[in-house]
């Protein structure tokens, strides 16, 4: 298989549970325990859908005859394994943990069994921020608030969640303005207002500084057309809107310049005529085939009779750029293959090979952890291929010490961009005791983030943890 850590652990006494609990609780363990073992081969899942006004535990409800609080501790491990962590509200890992301290209020098993619990929760938060999934995050933080109100890191993923969900609303209602040609009007809503505003939430947004960038492009690639179409009072409108979005704007100065040289194309009207339809068809972003009257086509119409047409030639290095643009925008808000697809119409419009590779190679990262997102990768990496940072052996299973089992677990795991465990799940192991030990270890393991063709991408990896009793 692969790479293996063994774990010892003292034997320790076995206890009588009917002794305990009564043939009743032992019935009910019973049933745990074969419930727990039927679940999807071994591996725990936990789906939490709590109301968002979850309250104390109620300790008082949750008893045990003839038991103490170890004996809940117990029941709270059963729990645990069974993936039961807080729901039901009256047989859970945390609401056992809770009687268990009601009762003993520094048993060290049970303060350690809320640290894991709580640990547990926060680990499914950052899960569910990474697939964007607000309300499961702020969900899981609030039953941790309800457990500790001074959890900074619950009420840190709480803002987080709600800026996140912000941005991403507001990215997608930029796309939408920028795809309907709304790029500084009307007031209120426009891409650029939009970007704005995300930069004020998020100024290191990248998506909204390369949309702003965009419509800026845009603003001097209309500017542009207007003056190839020769409608100076328009291509001014559209330089000054650029200028007070960003005044060193790159293509400035050249459209300005371009300006008096439009005036030129006015001496051929037949060129005139097409050149005007191109430029409208720029603006409306019908910029190549199947789009009837589309910008590429009109300009080469124009070099088809004058192949020295400056105001064609340039009108091309718009379409060229316009497409690029394009292309960039829906990678920017994630639209991978729309943006796939403007990158095949910007090779059939000419754009420069260095440029297309350098986008492409954009999308295929993207592409990937895209994938990483939702658990797709093309091959699984071996221990031999990654670099452990820190590595962290998983406590030896009280029961199976008590039993003296011996086992292994198979855990197959995403080692992030910065190197953290996300998603590991058990795909095989002796017995399902030893599950959540390796799986709890796993989740504190750190790795050197692996580099491919130069960049750091996700990746999925296997790892096999091995139990064996002194």
């Amino acid at each position: 298989m692969i790479g293996s850590n063994t774990i010892s652990h003292g034997s320790g006494s076995g206890t009588n549970l009917s002794g305990m609990f009564g043939i009743a609780a032992l019935v009910v363990i019973v049933g745990v325990v074969g419930g727990w073992l039927t679940l999807r081969g071994g591996s725990v899942e936990t789906n939490l859908n709590l109301p968002a006004a979850t309250a104390a535990l109620d300790t008082r409800t949750i008893s045990v005859s003839s038991g103490d609080s170890q004996s809940l501790v117990e029941m709270a491990e059963l729990a645990f394994a069974a993936g039961q962590i807080v729901t039901p509200e009256f047989d859970s890992a945390l609401g056992y943990y809770a009687a268990a301290l009601d009762q003993d209020p520094n048993n060290e098993d049970a303060l350690d069994g809320i640290d894991r619990v709580i640990s547990y929760l926060m680990s499914q938060a950052e899960t569910a921020i990474f697939q964007n999934d607000w309300d499961a995050a702020r969900n899981h933080a609030n039953v941790v608030l309800n457990v500790r109100p001074d959890s900074e890191r619950a009420q840190d993923i709480l803002a987080r969640s709600n800026r996140f969900e912000r941005v991403q609303a507001l990215t997608e209602e930029a796309l939408a303005q920028f795809s309907a040609g709304q790029l500084v009007a009307p007031e209120g809503d426009n891409a650029a207002e939009t970007y704005r505003e995300i930069l004020e939430i998020d100024p290191q947004n990248q998506a909204a500084t390369q949309g702003l960038n965009t419509v800026v492009q845009r603003l001097i690639a209309n500017a542009q057309s207007s003056v190839i179409a020769g409608d100076m009072q328009q291509a001014r409108r559209f330089i000054a809107q650029a200028r007070d979005l960003d005044a060193d704007a790159a293509g400035l100065d050249e459209v300005e310049r371009s300006s008096r040289q439009a005036l030129q194309a006015a001496e051929d009207r037949r060129n005139q005529q097409d050149l005007i339809a191109a430029s409208e068809a720029l603006q409306d972003d019908r910029l190549m085939p199947p789009a009837a009257n589309n910008a590429y086509d009109l300009f080469n119409r124009v070099l088809e009779r004058s192949p020295n047409s400056e105001a064609a030639q340039r009108g091309l290095r718009l379409v060229r750029e316009a497409l690029m643009d394009r292309a960039r925008a829906y990678l920017s808000a994630g639209n991978i293959n729309a943006s796939r697809e403007v990158v095949s119409d910007a090779e059939r419009a000419g754009v420069e090979s260095g440029l297309l590779e350098a986008l492409r190679t954009e999308i295929l990262h993207a592409e990937r952890f895209a994938d990483s997102r939702v658990g797709r990768f093309d091959r699984v990496y071996t221990m031999s291929e990654l670099e452990v940072l820190r590595q962290v052996a998983p406590e030896y299973p009280r029961l199976a010490a008590q039993r003296r089992m011996e086992g292994w677990v198979d855990v197959e795991f995403t080692v992030t961009e910065t190197g953290e465990v996300r998603d590991p799940q058990v795909q095989d192991s002796s017995s399902s005791i030893f599950d959540r030990a390796a799986v709890a270890a796993l989740d504190r393991w750190l790795f050197m983030p692996v580099e491919e063709d130069g960049r750091v991408v996700p990746v999925r990896a296997q790892l096999r943890f091995s139990f064996r009793p002194q």
